[in-house]
């Protein structure tokens, strides 16, 4: 799982230059740190690796781009055709 996944960042420059840190959860799950933004990407497991990093790639695009880098605190790819974020507490 773990070899999988760092072999498509290894070969995705993209992905390489954007993760900045894998993280492996007590229960075999992965969150991805990225380079770019201050927030925690839960994949879940190695399944469907390139959809997930597809969508995420749009949601790259198409929404942080309109809404910031860092509205959102946790962003979960775990489930399938849905991107399910954590909107970031502000102090007031």
């Amino acid at each position: 799982m773990l070899y999988k996944l760092g072999l498509f960042l290894y070969k995705n420059k993209f992905w390489d230059a954007q993760i900045e840190q894998i993280n492996v959860l007590p229960k075999g799950e992965i969150e991805l740190v990225p380079r770019v933004g201050d927030n925690i990407i839960f994949f879940g497991t190695a399944e469907r690796l390139e959809q997930k990093f597809e969508r995420l790639q749009k949601f790259y695009l198409k929404a942080l781009n309109e809404v910031g880098w860092n509205k959102y605190s946790r962003i979960n790819l775990e489930f399938e055709n849905q991107i399910v974020c954590t909107k970031r507490k502000t102090e007031e």
